[in-house]
């Protein structure tokens, strides 16, 4: 079926005539159009995820309507028209006898949940933000907050997910063993924080990884704290690892051989605050593990669909929990760009602040000491 296009036969809009460029026009509606159909498409993904839908498809292959809704335990009629939205837009195929399948490149990144290319946390993370849409309006409205305990559960379930697939992948085996010395250090033992440690996953991998490791994680979320108790439990390593609410920023030991801050740091809210108190809770060779996420130094230079992404997650968890934890102005998702952050880390005493790596095209990680 030929797709619809927006075209400049429509009705000049009243008014002076040649103030309102047609052309300009259709090409915007026709954008928008697309965009709105971006954003069904990704809600349908995050059903397909939360559902097994692309899981089932790419692990027993193609079939009918009925067939995968028969396999993952959906109802049929959901399903059928889940599949033709998907297929419409290009992410399954549909062949002449009505069985749909998952091509290779999808199935990378939405149907292998523990790949190294898996991005359907991605897609789950906008619906449970567009959750607390009421509540952003009326911050808009009023400059209040939402705490983090006014999100559903879904985003803290998408984000456990997220770093329990990640983290597993390169913290160990990647990041640690990229900063000199650090694996020998960590291996005769001594004592790790995590500021804003979520679930706790990184302390527990370090636990594992280096038995002799006595490790803290502090997270302001009860939430969070709950389950990175209860995972750790599950690890084995609950004696090694203590979780607490205290805030870092105050609440940090000194002689620490680790201090990790995994894309958190714009969430603090006072970021130079906590940056000064972790450059003096390391020991004399401690290392600070940052990962930041890749602002921009000039607003909107790399304008585009990444920072247009991260700005609306920004608008929509990051400056709404900045607001409702204190701080006057959140730094956001992208407000602690290189420069600042390099300008930050040397105001608060680190002699080094050395990029390691980018992970991913949104973040960098940087090894920082005293």
């Amino acid at each position: 079926m030929n797709q619809p296009t927006l075209t400049s036969e429509a009705q000049q809009p009243p008014g002076p005539p040649g103030q309102l460029d047609m052309s300009a026009l259709m090409a915007f509606m026709q954008r928008f159009v697309g965009d709105v159909s971006a954003a069904g498409v990704v809600v349908m993904c995050a059903l397909g995820s939360r559902l097994g839908l692309f899981a089932d498809l790419a692990r027993s292959g193609p079939a009918t309507a009925g067939e995968l809704a028969r396999r993952t335990g959906n109802h049929e009629r959901y399903v059928r028209e889940w599949a033709l939205a998907l297929a419409s837009a290009g992410y399954l195929t549909r062949d002449a006898e009505g069985r749909y399948a998952l091509p290779p490149g999808p199935a990378a990144a939405l149907g292998d949940e523990n790949g190294p290319f898996y991005m359907g946390d991605m897609a789950r993370l906008m619906p449970a933000l567009s959750a607390v849409l009421d509540g952003v309006i009326e911050g808009f409205r009023t400059g209040s907050g939402l705490h983090p305990e006014e999100y559903p559960a879904e985003l803290f379930e998408t984000i456990w997910h997220k770093d329990a697939n990640r983290l597993g992948k390169v913290l160990v085996p990647q990041w640690v063993v990229a900063v000199d010395g650090l694996t020998e250090q960590l291996t005769v033992g001594g004592r790790v924080a995590q500021v804003h440690c979520g679930d706790g996953r990184a302390l527990i991998l370090l636990a594992q990884a280096f038995p002799k490791l006595q490790l803290v994680g502090y997270d302001p979320v009860e939430i969070n704290v709950r389950r990175a108790r209860a995972e750790a439990a599950a690890a084995g390593v609950a004696d090694r690892i203590r979780f607490s609410t205290a805030d870092p920023a105050e609440d940090l030991d000194d002689g620490l051989a680790l201090v990790l801050a995994i894309d958190v740091l714009h969430e603090a809210p006072d970021p130079a605050a906590l940056l000064r108190r972790i450059h003096d809770s390391l020991q004399s060779h401690g290392v600070f593990l940052l990962l930041a996420t890749n602002g921009e130094d000039v607003p909107l230079a790399g304008a585009g669909p990444v920072s247009s992404m991260l700005y609306a997650i920004s608008t929509l968890q990051h400056v709404p929990q900045g607001l409702a934890a204190g701080a006057a102005d959140p730094a956001g998702l992208m407000g602690l760009p290189p420069a600042l952050l390099h300008r930050l880390c040397e105001e608060a005493g680190f002699t080094s602040v050395e990029k390691l790596m980018e992970p991913s095209p949104f973040n960098t990680l940087y090894e920082l000491r005293a």
